[in-house]
């Protein structure tokens, strides 16, 4: 489908099914929209977004939230080169003037980012929310936001990945299930192994 002579390429293939332009449907529509907005997050939980960087962020804080859920420990040096190489960063934190006596002031209790090709791709990713803090919305309010940012930015094919038991969030937000793909990972440290349990048995 390689543009011809004197015609634009409009990127019927830059779908994620196998060539198919998935996304051709959505361009059309507008951004999704919000469930809640800035000012219930601000005034009935006391916290609020903050987009970007931060280069005052408490990496090991961020570990720590991190170690909340389960998710594994990120060496600090590796894990702020992963935040510059972001697209879109999404912090909740603790506002000035919350009551809530188990946290304090800038506190971050809510993480996600995004990466992209800027383009055709983004994939969103380390959505963490503090477990005190689950059932409020702020997992559902970082990605919407983030899915916000992308679709303005002319980006539709956004992906994510997610354990069964948030399946059905993600689902109210607008994502599914990719019926004709199938995710792959090459995890690198499983290969090694397997390649050296491989030459152990030819010994």
């Amino acid at each position: 489908n390689a543009a011809g002579p004197g015609r634009a390429y409009l990127g019927e293939d830059d779908g994620v099914f196998g060539g198919l332009d998935f996304a051709r449907s959505l361009r059309a529509l507008s951004p999704p929209g919000l469930t809640n907005e800035d000012s219930y997050f601000e005034e009935k939980l006391g916290t609020t977004f903050l987009f970007g960087q931060r280069p005052e962020a408490d990496l090991d804080e961020l570990n720590g939230l991190f170690a909340t859920v389960g998710f594994p420990q990120r060496d600090p040096t590796r894990l702020k080169r992963a935040l510059v190489n972001s697209h879109h960063i999404v912090w909740c934190v603790v506002k000035d003037g919350n009551k809530n006596r188990s946290t304090h002031p800038g506190q971050c209790v809510g993480f996600a980012r995004a990466t992209s090709d800027t383009v055709f791709y983004a994939t969103i990713w380390d959505v963490v929310v503090s477990p005190k803090w689950q059932g409020c919305g702020i997992g559902r309010g970082m990605v919407q936001r983030l899915v916000d940012k992308l679709v303005k930015e002319d980006i539709h094919n956004i992906t994510l990945y997610t354990e069964p038991a948030v399946e059905g969030l993600y689902r109210t937000i607008g994502f599914e299930t990719m019926d004709t793909a199938t995710g792959m990972a090459f995890r690198h440290q499983r290969n090694a192994r397997r390649v050296r349990g491989s030459q152990d048995t030819t010994r």
